[in-house]
């Protein structure tokens, strides 16, 4: 373990897969406590079982981040176990595709903001909250996307103009520099990552069209859609002390895809 948060204590919703699930293995890596959420409670133990049986530390709690009950007892768990909180990495989400294509558009928009923007706050405002009780101090990264700060490209076809994926993540970026310059005084960071396109679950049915696939990879000047470990190296890097003086920015891991 390389100890970069060693002694420190982290919760990472979103845990079960993809940028969540790479992001608490190298929390455990590093040294920190992991409370590893999901509402998929089965996956996330399974997660949890991994890092503990490479001498990790880290405990499994279901939950659903939309839900104010769970967001609270999420964070309490890592004060329960680990004597407070240190670190959040905001990434539970969801994107329109995992409800259907029957869905209609108006509870989509309403299903994705809630578990995107009001999770990303109700667990955001609960940290905030124990952080301060244990002295403040601490850091919170918020898994935005390059959505959030452009719209889908027309030849993708991905979105109508009423996709609710990009309004939910350009609310969690601004969410984002708001808290952050509200709770910098007391020590606490808050900062934003904004990957691109990355193999997960989530861009699944997206990465299994053979000509949308080569599209998309077209569009990245690297030649590639990323991996979840190398948004989690960043997560790392924003969460650790070597972040000390960033707050309140918006990291694009893109592989060129907004600058080009």
């Amino acid at each position: 373990m390389s100890g970069r948060l060693q002694g420190k204590s982290a919760v990472v919703t979103g845990a079960a897969s993809g940028i969540g699930r790479a992001t608490a293995h190298a929390f455990a890596e590093a040294g920190a406590r992991v409370v590893a959420a999901d509402l998929d409670r089965e996956a996330v133990e399974a997660v949890v079982a991994a890092i503990t049986d490479t001498g990790g530390m880290g405990v499994s709690v279901g939950g659903d981040v939309s839900r104010r009950a769970d967001a609270e007892a999420i964070v309490a768990t890592a004060v329960e176990r680990f004597g407070g909180l240190d670190i959040v990495v905001n990434s539970a989400g969801i994107t329109p595709r995992a409800l259907g294509p029957d869905v209609d558009f108006e509870r989509a928009w309403e299903t994705v903001i809630s578990v995107n923007a009001k999770g990303t706050l109700l667990v955001s405002k609960a940290a905030v909250d124990a952080m301060r009780a244990h002295g403040g101090g601490g850091a919170i990264v918020n898994i935005a996307s390059v959505m959030s700060m452009v719209g889908y490209h027309p030849s993708l076809a991905l979105s109508d103009g009423f996709n609710p994926y990009p309004h939910s993540k350009g609310t969690v970026l601004q969410m984002t520099r708001d808290l952050a310059v509200r709770v910098a005084a007391e020590g606490i960071r808050v900062n934003a990552v904004c990957p691109g396109f990355v193999y997960t679950g989530l861009t699944r049915g997206v990465t299994q069209n053979p000509e949308l696939h080569r599209a998309l990879i077209a569009m990245h000047p690297m030649g590639r859609l990323g991996e979840p470990e190398e948004i989690a190296r960043v997560i790392l890097f924003l969460a650790s002390d070597e972040a000390s003086f960033v707050t309140g920015a918006a990291w694009t891991v893109d592989g060129g895809y907004t600058a080009a």
